[in-house]
């Protein structure tokens, strides 16, 4: 069994969080309020919707939808990246993503990205690197937020 770090570490899967405004969840579960020291007028509580299916965030994105007593969504994950002049070395065959976090100069990333109906987006970034520092803005991954934003959008 995984620990809490390694479930929500940097070595941990992404994990999706639906956001709900703390006062509804209140009337529909009150236990939370002492057990997480919730209060009403607390704004939005994030729900962790356990663990996701194996295969890639771009392709499970689509495939969900929120009903509407779901404010808006994040999403935390953990990416590798690599500085522009090693690209042309990534092997065609095998295994890349093994490959770019052996490579010496692979940086890796935590993301954090949340949206809301109303059309707020933001997102945090932190490089395992320099832990210390967070980066932050509304437009720090645009096509992650929109990707999200998409979640919940009303069913046709």
């Amino acid at each position: 069994m995984k620990s809490i770090e390694q479930q929500t570490g940097w070595d941990g899967p992404p994990r999706l969080f639906a956001l709900v405004e703390t006062s509804e969840l209140l009337k529909v579960q009150p236990e939370l309020a002492d057990e997480l020291g919730l209060a009403a007028g607390d704004g939005l509580t994030a729900v962790d919707q356990g663990e996701l299916p194996d295969e890639d965030i771009g392709a499970l994105l689509p495939g969900i939808v929120w009903p509407e007593s779901v404010a808006g969504c994040a999403l935390a994950m953990v990416r590798i990246t690599l500085p522009p002049e090693v690209e042309d070395q990534i092997p065609d065959e095998g295994d890349a993503v093994a490959w770019a976090a052996a490579h010496p100069l692979h940086e890796e990333l935590k993301i954090v990205v949340g949206v809301v109906r109303d059309g707020a987006r933001h997102a945090v970034l932190r490089i395992r690197r320099h832990e210390d520092e967070l980066l932050s803005a509304d437009d720090l991954v645009p096509d992650l937020a929109e990707a999200l934003a998409q979640t919940l959008l009303p069913d046709e």
